[in-house]
């Protein structure tokens, strides 16, 4: 089964490698100005991608969701 992450704010469905891939990316590069942030669909520096990502980290363990039960209703 392919894991995917879905990013609402470009309406898109990505793998986890390709997000995983993305965020270290962005964690290597801070000052670089990407297309799109993983919340935002303007362009946006590596930083805040990194802070948006740290941000979706704490909302998922405050939702105390078990992995295997998310994305299905």
């Amino acid at each position: 089964m392919l894991r995917t992450i879905h990013l609402p704010a470009i309406d898109r469905t990505v793998s986890l490698a390709a997000y995983n891939q993305a965020v270290r990316l962005a964690k290597a590069f801070p000052s670089a100005v990407f297309k799109t942030g993983l919340t935002t669909w303007w362009p946006t520096t590596g930083a805040e991608i990194m802070k948006q990502f740290r941000a979706g980290v704490t909302d998922r363990i405050n939702q105390a969701i078990p992995y295997s039960q998310r994305g299905q209703q």
